[in-house]
């Protein structure tokens, strides 16, 4: 079983970090912008390959996919304002 939404969501959030190396790249970074990101989504579980398929046809559209980087980098700016690692921690690659 397989939530499509986080999949996408962390996919996203690789995107707009090459793009704008201005945040964190750390795990613990990476982590609360998908868990504020999620947080706010209705999950899409699949467990079978057509259900995959289906479902990812869906999500992976221009508006959903525009929509989500909106989403995504609203949250990359809230972690990056409040960092739950400490100060002067080095950004690591995920």
């Amino acid at each position: 079983m397989k939530n499509l939404v986080e999949e996408l969501v962390r996919e996203v959030h690789a995107e707009l970090l090459a793009r704008d190396g201005g945040f964190c790249s750390c795990a613990q970074c990476a982590d609360d912008v998908a868990t504020l990101v999620l947080n706010h989504l209705r999950p899409r579980y699949v467990n079978s390959p057509r259900g995959w398929a289906l479902a990812s046809l869906e999500l992976r559209s221009d508006q959903e996919r525009a929509d989500l980087a909106v989403r995504v980098y609203e949250a990359m700016r809230t972690v990056a304002a409040a960092p739950r690692h400490p100060p002067g921690h080095p950004a690591q690659q995920q």
